[in-house]
């Protein structure tokens, strides 16, 4: 294995020749002007470099000839490029939210689409209808309440469940038996 140049040698402006992290098993190496050192001291593989266009890789020796400011050359001679920027680089990812437009419905969706019907607990009449109207329910319109006077509206009323209809309780077990019905 050669010699790597050591960190005497690498220093920003350097024209270096590097092997990038991508082409590490084919040992191909690229020419280009260093901008920054990324690694402290010496390393038997090479010193770990960022050059001008924003390429990481190790130097592997130094490259013969002037340091062109921007401009690399790779030693395969059919691909010789000018650097643009980073922003060049394929991205790593790709998100799939953005790779086609989700259809639109043409109906809303009601919250009846999430309603699960009612577990029963306990030991309840097993009515088949039940079962079948939990599953069916409407929110069309608020429930009917029923028209107190006032005598009776400083009662504790009892209501019941908009969900299934079967329950009938005041305010605080109303609300602790309808989130039973969207609990998991």
């Amino acid at each position: 294995m050669p010699q790597v140049p050591s960190t005497s040698d690498v220093t920003p402006g350097a024209f270096v020749n590097i092997i990038l992290k991508a082409d590490q098993p084919t040992g191909r190496t690229v020419q280009g002007t260093v901008s920054q050192l990324l690694t402290r001291g010496n390393h038997p593989r090479g010193i770990k470099v960022r050059l001008s266009d924003g390429r990481v890789g190790r130097v592997q020796s130094l490259a013969d000839g002037v340091s062109h400011q921007g401009y690399t050359k790779n030693t395969d001679a059919e691909d010789t490029t000018q650097a643009t920027s980073r922003s060049a680089a394929a991205p790593q990812y790709v998100d799939a939210r953005y790779d086609q437009e989700q259809p639109s419905s043409s109906q809303p969706i009601g919250l009846e689409a999430y309603i699960k019907p009612a577990k029963k607990r306990g030991k309840g009449e097993n009515k088949p209808s039940d079962a079948a109207e939990a599953t069916t329910v409407s929110f069309s319109s608020p429930p009917q309440m029923p028209d107190l006077s006032e005598e009776q509206s400083r009662e504790k009323t009892d209501t019941t469940c908009p969900v299934c209809g079967d329950f009938r309780g005041d305010e605080a077990a109303l609300t602790h038996h309808v989130q039973s019905h969207f609990d998991d």
